[in-house]
């Protein structure tokens, strides 16, 4: 297929994806009021002037209240929201990589960004990655389909989702979220480029340990998706040189890929240790929330909340109206869906939003690819070497499963509902999805079945980007 034709279309497809992301940006609620908010600066202030606290310090009367991490306690006494108080002190659980980033603009232009900034930076980044990891399977595996399907699958990948919301909602939980999801996709394209290659690149490969301990330093909720991108790729470099009859060859790349991370890893342990005397403490255990986190700290994590948790992130249903936009989302569920199944009074949804099932019923096709590998991973557990797993689909699925499961365990598991969180796991579904579809459209022999196919395929992708942008606008 012309390549000047598939950019040409793809670009096409991003511009009216930047355009409506120009709109929710423009419509955000926090304009009413002239900021956002300013983490990442006050961060990286405190980090030129040789601190790890906020110069920002907690007032006084927050200070001697037998308990400040009880929020009745202080609730007339203002105070830094979300912010960590450990040993008089002000700081953040926020990762810090961003405000290290922003140091040198500050230092040089003098700029002092609203947590906004990094929002729209990253956000715009992650679509951007998305679109050219799609752009370079549809290269090399998709040219089957139909060049028209291309815009199709790029409007889908900018305009479902929470994005739009995000951009008109830009703080700093939005910002770190879209911040640790940007690196961890930057890193698994920067991989597929890697690893496709004739020879393993190990430079490639390097970058690819920086940027996934970037997204580390950036959420550190990440560990779990990046953890399983990391094993799957060490697998696939350890086969590769078991086929070549030179195992210790794979030692390079796997150096290569891992000691970023490890190094990555050493930084973050010192940086909680020389805040809060402990290398695994971010400070979660002493942030000043909306719920005493202390007194209820071993249920913010728990199995209790999946089922309720995924009901409310791929079943909420949303509201049909004959007033325009039509679409209205709904409010999260905080009532058990199961009457035998009593949940936390801790437990919380915040806002209106939509089940993805629901919402982008095209996130169907994602179960497809995990199932067509099945067969694959049996045959291998039972030593027929006839099947290879190293070859590179096997890594490119393997890789989008683990960072999809990866993201939606924790998320499965907090106590907290918030459309925000689909983050960690939507572009990893999405793009599985994509490739779901092109599976079934590759089995389809008749001319007649995939021109049914691609109808179907049709109409779900521009339901699904009607609806989720209905939706961002009345959530």
């Amino acid at each position: 297929m012309d390549q000047k034709r598939i950019y040409i279309a793809a670009g096409f497809a991003a511009l009216v994806v930047l355009l409506i992301y120009g709109w929710f940006v423009s419509i955000g609620p926090w304009r009413a009021r002239g900021y956002t908010s300013d983490y990442y600066t006050q961060m990286a202030s405190a980090f030129q002037h040789g601190q790890l606290a906020l110069e920002a310090k907690p007032d006084p009367a927050l200070l001697n209240l037998p308990n400040l991490y009880d929020p009745k306690a202080r609730k007339y006494i203002p105070l830094l929201g979300d912010a960590s108080v450990y040993k008089g002190r002000y700081y953040l659980y926020f990762g810090p990589l961003p405000s290290l980033l922003l140091i040198p603009f500050s230092l040089i232009l003098g700029a002092k960004p609203g947590d906004q900034v990094f929002v729209y930076i990253f956000i715009l980044g992650l679509f951007f990655i998305q679109s050219l990891f799609f752009l370079e399977l549809f290269r090399r595996y998709f040219s089957g389909l139909p060049f028209w399907f291309l815009p199709l699958i790029i409007l889908l990948l900018g305009l479902t989702g929470p994005f739009m919301r995000m951009l008109s909602h830009p703080f700093i939980h939005e910002a770190a979220i879209s911040g640790g999801q940007f690196f961890a996709s930057t890193g698994l394209y920067i991989a597929l480029l890697a690893l496709q290659e004739t020879s393993i690149n190990d430079r490639k490969l390097f970058w690819v340990g920086v940027l996934w301990a970037c997204a580390l330093a950036t959420r550190i909720t990440q560990l779990v998706p990046v953890g399983l991108m990391v094993l799957v790729t060490v697998l696939f470099i350890w086969k590769e040189g078991r086929k070549e009859k030179a195992a210790w060859l794979s030692l390079r790349p796997i150096i290569a890929l891992t000691m970023p991370l490890l190094i990555g890893g050493v930084l973050l342990a010192w940086y909680n240790w020389a805040r809060f005397d402990s290398i695994i403490e971010f400070g979660l255990y002493y942030q000043l929330a909306a719920f005493d986190l202390q007194a209820n700290y071993d249920a913010l994590f728990s199995r209790v909340y999946v089922v309720q948790n995924i009901y409310n992130y791929f079943f909420q249903p949303f509201a049909l109206k004959g007033l325009f936009p039509f679409v209205f989302a709904l409010p999260g569920s905080e009532e058990p869906i199961f009457l035998s199944h009593e949940l936390p009074k801790l437990y919380t949804v915040e806002g209106r939003f939509a089940g993805l099932l629901i919402s982008t019923p095209f996130i169907f096709f994602s179960v497809l690819p995990g199932i067509a590998l099945l067969p694959g991973w049996i045959n291998a557990l039972k030593g027929n070497k006839n099947q290879d797993l190293s070859i590179l689909w096997t890594w490119i699925t393997g890789s989008l499963i683990g960072s999809s499961i990866g993201g939606a365990i924790p998320t499965l598991l907090i106590f907290y509902v918030a459309f925000r969180y689909e983050t960690e796991f939507i572009t990893g579904l999405t793009m599985l999805a994509v490739i779901g579809f092109y599976q079934v459209y590759r089995l389809l022999q008749s001319r007649t079945a995939r021109i049914v196919l691609l109808f179907i395929g049709t109409v779900l992708i521009l339901f699904s980007v009607y609806v989720n942008i209905a939706l961002a606008y009345t959530g």
